[in-house]
């Protein structure tokens, strides 16, 4: 399941938006209508049409497919000029590292091939971002944006998060509250709403680089899918965690089965 994400998890992210929001019929502007999530569902990222946009966005996503279409004609041709050997050897593995290190993108609304040329977040660190055995998850009923953007952690990813990626590993609570601060003032921003948020400020930095490779094969393990606590009264039931199938922390509740 994690050698399938690294590998596949972007492409079928842009592709069927399959991890993203599946709520397109209340997209505002009516473009969401009989589309959902998964294949043939009519929801990516490069179509015009898609409800992940606004009209006045599609002029950009149609720049952005040509600018696909111009880099894969170079390709084609760079792959029949040298071989397609060479080209596997100089783009296609360089190409699976960076995806495994280098995925989902901030998109900027007035870039050119916004999803693929953009400052890009790596798949696992987008993954490590958003998921831990301790993040809550909330049913409508219990969300709220306070909660929302409080539902995520920080890690520590060594050299490569802070200064190759200045601190997107390091700050992305902050970045869930106030995304326009800029990476150089993250830092003094989160020490400044760490003792704001108390015990709902998350972090795991233990063993800096490694362990964060470390995190990723825990929470491979642990967060599965989620669901209320077996205990859980009232609000609580609104209220979801992680489990999963390999008898690591609270036991999976247990479902009649269906008649």
């Amino acid at each position: 399941m994690l050698i399938a994400q690294q590998l596949i998890g972007w492409p079928n992210y842009l592709l069927t938006n399959v991890t993203g929001h599946n709520y397109h019929e209340k997209q505002r502007e009516g473009r969401g209508k009989g589309k959902h999530n998964g294949a043939g569902g009519g929801v990516n990222h490069f179509d015009p049409r898609s409800p992940l946009y606004e009209a006045k966005d599609a002029k950009l996503i149609v720049l952005s497919d040509i600018g696909l279409i111009l880099a894969a004609s170079a390709l084609y041709y760079l792959g029949n000029k040298f071989g397609w050997a060479n080209l596997a050897v100089w783009y296609f593995v360089p190409y699976l590292w960076v995806n495994h290190w280098l995925g989902k993108s901030y998109i900027s609304e007035i870039a050119l091939n916004r999803e693929h040329l953009l400052t890009f977040l790596s798949v696992a660190i987008t993954f490590l971002q958003h998921t831990d055995p301790t993040l809550p998850h909330y049913h409508t009923e219990e969300w709220n944006f306070v909660r929302g953007a409080a539902a995520t952690i920080d890690r520590e990813c060594g050299f490569i998060g802070r200064h190759l990626l200045h601190g997107i590993v390091e700050t992305h609570v902050l970045h869930h509250y106030v995304s326009s601060i800029p990476f150089y003032n993250a830092d003094e921003a989160s020490d400044a709403i760490r003792p704001v948020m108390g015990k709902h400020y998350r972090s795991d930095t233990d063993g800096g680089f490694f362990g964060f490779l470390g995190a990723m094969y825990k929470s491979a393990r642990w967060c599965q899918w989620v669901e209320p606590s077996a205990e859980a009264t009232g609000n609580g039931k609104h209220i979801l965690f992680f489990r999963n199938r390999n008898g690591l922390g609270t036991k999976p509740a247990k479902v009649a089965a269906a008649n």
